[in-house]
């Protein structure tokens, strides 16, 4: 993956939430697919441990990743949600 370069106007924590977003909307993260560990992350991205656990926290309040206890953070299947809400 290509250095990230963060704006300086904007909290880092939403950058890395647009950051895992846009990889998920261009399904560099597929449905199912685990998404990188909040360390990896951190170690990549050159960020806190605090940026990464909100950005991962509102990916989950909008549906678009889900956390397995002891496994990981991986990308909702949004066909599956929109099921799921009109179900």
């Amino acid at each position: 993956m290509q250095e990230f370069e963060f704006r300086e106007n904007e909290h880092r924590w939403v950058q890395v939430y647009e950051l895992i977003k846009t990889r998920i909307e261009d399904a560099t993260y597929r449905p199912h697919m685990m998404v990188p560990s909040e360390r990896t992350l951190e170690q990549e991205l050159g960020v806190s441990a605090k940026t990464t656990r909100k950005a991962i926290r509102r990916l989950r309040e909008e549906g678009l990743v889900y956390t397995k206890p002891n496994l990981g953070t991986f990308v909702a299947d949004r066909d599956e949600v929109a099921d799921r809400a009109t179900g």
